[in-house]
C-alpha cells in the first residue's frame, strides 16, 4: 500500500498545469531559507498535526511541495552540496562535519552558487549559519558573498558555561571551563558579540530583520538571499515570544517561531511587489533528530535511512510555480546552483563536474519525469545506498562485508513506492534489481570512490596554523 503522501504527491502532480502561464521574468531575486535538523513531518504541508505552521501551510498552498527532495546526513556536507552543485565528497571530502578552529574548509577554489550569481549581476547575502569552514579563507566573504551576518557553525559549538549545551531554562554547569572557544555572531568576518543564552533566543528574530532589511534595500536589483537558520538545531532557544507557547515543547516553540519567520519574509515580498520577482525555497539541511518527526521514513539526522537526507522542501514563486502542486521528482541541494543559474542568465563553470540539473521544468510542471534517476547517498567519504527510481539499495559497510554475503545478507534492497519505512528487504526476492544498482556503484565507484577521496572528488581547502575565529578576530 502506498503512503498516503506519496499517493497525494502522484495525483497533484497529474492535476498540476503541465506550462506556466508566462515565461518566468529575466534575472528573478532568490532566497533559499534553510532550517537547521528540521524533520520531515515536523511543519504542516509535510504531515504534522503538533506544530502549528500556518505560513509555510499557505506557502505550500501557492507553491509546490518536493516529496523526495535530498540533503545529507549532516549539515556540513549538505551546505557544501547547495554551495556548489557537487556531491559533498566531490566539493568537500571530508568524514563530518567542521569544529571551531579546523585548519580545513570549502577551498577558495570552488565555484559557489554566490559566485555564479554575482557573475551575472546579483547582488548577494548570507544570513545565518554557515559551517563551511571557519578560517579567514573559507568565510563567506571570501566565498563569493558581499554580506555575513550569524555564526560560523552550528550554536552548541562553544563553552558549556555559556549555555550552548545546555536547552533554554536547564541550569548552566557550575564550572566554566571552555571545551570550545566562544560561540561568536559574526558580520562580514567581523566578531559581532560572544553569544551567550539571550543571544541565543533572539537568534531567529535577529536573522529575519536582518533579511528584511536586506531585502527591503534591494527593491530592483536582482539579489541571492540565503537565510540560513540554527534553529532548529540543539540546544533549543525559542524567543521569548515563542517559549511555552506550544503545548508540545521547547522544540514545538522553535518550529513555530520559524514559521512566524518565514511568513515575515513571504509577506515583505508581497508588500514589496517583490513576490512576482522572487523565487523562495524553503529546505532542511538535513533529516531531523529523535526530537522531531520523520514521518513515514526509518532514521534520523546522522543516518542513510530515509529520515536521514529527506528533507522537507517548498518552492514559491506567484504566477511561476503552480499553486498547490506536488512533485515527487528526485532532486537534492546540488540542483539549486544550475536552477538558479539557469534562470538568470549566468554561465556555469565549465571546468568541473557538478551533479546538479535545472530543476525548473519539475517545478513549473512541465516535465513529468524525474529530475534525476538515480541518487547516491554518501555517509561522508563513504558510499552507503543507491536509489535508481523506487529501487533503493543499501550497501554493507566494510565490517559487514567480511562478515555476510549474499544480497539478503550483505546487501538490503527496498522499494520506495510501498516500502517508505524501508522495513521490507527484498534483496533476496529481487536479484536483477540487485544487480542493476551495484552496476551503477560500480560507475560511481570509479569516480568518488566507495571510501575515502578518488578520482572525482576535488581537494578541500587547507591552512597552517588554523586558529580560533575569536583569537584571530582580535
Amino acid at each position: 500500500m502506498k503512503h498516503p503522501l506519496t499517493l497525494l504527491a502522484f495525483t497533484l502532480a497529474a492535476l498540476a498545469a503541465p506550462v506556466v502561464a508566462a515565461p518566468p521574468p529575466a534575472q528573478p531575486n532568490f532566497i533559499v531559507i534553510n532550517i537547521d535538523d528540521l524533520g520531515y513531518a515536523d511543519i504542516g504541508p509535510f504531515g504534522s498535526r503538533l506544530n502549528r505552521t500556518p505560513h509555510l501551510d499557505r506557502m505550500a498552498a501557492e507553491g509546490r511541495t518536493l516529496t523526495s527532495f535530498y540533503a545529507a546526513p549532516v549539515c556540513t556536507p549538505s551546505r557544501a552540496a547547495l554551495m556548489t552543485g557537487s556531491y559533498a565528497k566531490r566539493a568537500l571530502p571530508i568524514s563530518g562535519v567542521l569544529f571551531p578552529g579546523d585548519p580545513i574548509g570549502l577551498s577558495p577554489d570552488e565555484v559557489t552558487v554566490a559566485e555564479v550569481l554575482k557573475s551575472a549581476g546579483y547582488a548577494t547575502a548570507i544570513v545565518g549559519k554557515w559551517h563551511l569552514g571557519d578560517q579567514p579563507e573559507f568565510l563567506p566573504n571570501n566565498q563569493g558573498f558581499d554580506l555575513h551576518f550569524g555564526l560560523p557553525y552550528s550554536n552548541d559549538m562553544g563553552p558549556a558555561g555559556d549555555g550552548v549545551k545546555s536547552n533554554l531554562g536547564d541550569p548552566l554547569p557550575k564550572t566554566t571551563k571552555a571545551n570550545q572557544p566562544p560561540l561568536p555572531l559574526l558580520r562580514n568576518g567581523r566578531v559581532v558579540k560572544r553569544m551567550l543564552p539571550d543571544d541565543q533566543q533572539s537568534l531567529v528574530e535577529v536573522y529575519t530583520d536582518e533579511a528584511l532589511a536586506y531585502i527591503a534595500a534591494h527593491p530592483s536589483a536582482p539579489f541571492f538571499l540565503y537565510l540560513a537558520h540554527n534553529a532548529v538545531h540543539f540546544p533549543l532557544y525559542p524567543g521569548k515570544k515563542w517559549a511555552g507557547r506550544s503545548p508540545h515543547g521547547l522544540y514545538s516553540d522553535w518550529v513555530e517561531e520559524v514559521d512566524a519567520g518565514v511568513g515575515r519574509i513571504l509577506d515583505a515580498l508581497r508588500a514589496q511587489g517583490l513576490a512576482e520577482r522572487t523565487l523562495v525555497v524553503f529546505t532542511s539541511d538535513n533529516g531531523g533528530t529523535p526530537r522531531g518527526l520523520n514521518t513515514p521514513f526509518r532514521g534520523h539526522k546522522g543516518s542513510t535511512w530515509e529520515g536521514g537526507l529527506r528533507v522537507p522542501t517548498l518552492a514559491w514563486w506567484p504566477g511561476q510555480i503552480p499553486a498547490g502542486s506536488t512533485t515527487p521528482t528526485i532532486a537534492a541541494m546540488f540542483d539549486l546552483l544550475p536552477t538558479f543559474a539557469a534562470l538568470a542568465g549566468a554561465k556555469l563553470p565549465t571546468d568541473r563536474k557538478l551533479d546538479g540539473v535545472n530543476l525548473w521544468p519539475q517545478l513549473t510542471g512541465a516535465a513529468p519525469q524525474s529530475a534525476h534517476e538515480t541518487f547516491f547517498y554518501y555517509h561522508g567519504l563513504r558510499l552507503a545506498a543507491v536509489r535508481h527510481g523506487d529501487w533503493k539499495l543499501h550497501l554493507a559497510a566494510p565490517a559487514e562485508t567480511k562478515k555476510k554475503s549474499g544480497p539478503a545478507g550483505s546487501l538490503q534492497l527496498y522499494n520506495l513506492q510501498t516500502d517508505l519505512a524501508e522495513s521490507h528487504n527484498v534483496a533476496a526476492a529481487h536479484p536483477a534489481v540487485v544487480a542493476q544498482l551495484q552496476a551503477l556503484v560500480a560507475i560511481m565507484a570509479a569516480d568518488l570512490g566507495l571510501d575515502g577521496p578518488a578520482a572525482g572528488t576535488r581537494p578541500h581547502g587547507r591552512v597552517e596554523n588554523a586558529r580560533p575565529i575569536i583569537e584571530f578576530d582580535q
